[in-house]
């Protein structure tokens, strides 16, 4: 699993504040990923990744595996159009612009969306991260402690 993102559950109460996260948590998305083999795509495509709620350490932990990149800052930008379900670029809240049709999860909410073009960006040598396509992030309501389950990261390509 590659660690794709953090994000500070206080930064998800700014842009959804019906989330109601502790904010002492991290939320950190996971997806499926490898660099030498596409035997990932399948299992990205299936079951999506990983979402965890957790506070963070007082020192980076790099004991399971290297980092395709350095650590980038994730910066939110405000968006000057009307936004709709066509609008497929990265913004958090707003409209999901699903590219296989609305999923959902009992008890989870819709909180953003990656498209793999911005990441293939980011990390140039490591394309297709998303199997090409995007990441949703749907997140649990309320998150107090700390959180193996809480969310999904589900993936859609076309």
């Amino acid at each position: 699993m590659l660690h794709l993102a953090s994000l500070p559950a206080s930064v998800i109460n700014r842009y959804l504040a019906g989330m109601q996260l502790n904010e002492e948590l991290v939320v950190s998305l996971f997806t499926p990923y490898s660099s030498v083999s596409d035997a990932y795509i399948e299992q990205a495509m299936q079951e999506g990744g990983k979402v965890l709620a957790y506070r963070p350490a007082a020192r980076q932990v790099d004991g399971y595996g290297q980092p395709i990149t350095p650590a980038r800052r994730i910066a939110v930008v405000a968006n000057p159009r009307q936004d709709s379900d066509e609008n497929g670029l990265a913004k958090i809240a707003g409209i999901p612009a699903w590219i296989q049709g609305q999923e959902t999860r009992p008890g989870l909410n819709y909180v953003l969306q990656i498209n793999n073009s911005r990441l293939n960006r980011a990390a140039p040598g490591h394309k297709g991260i998303l199997v090409g396509g995007t990441g949703y992030l749907l997140l649990k309501q309320g998150i107090e402690d700390e959180d193996l389950m809480a969310g999904a990261l589900i993936i859609q390509s076309s």
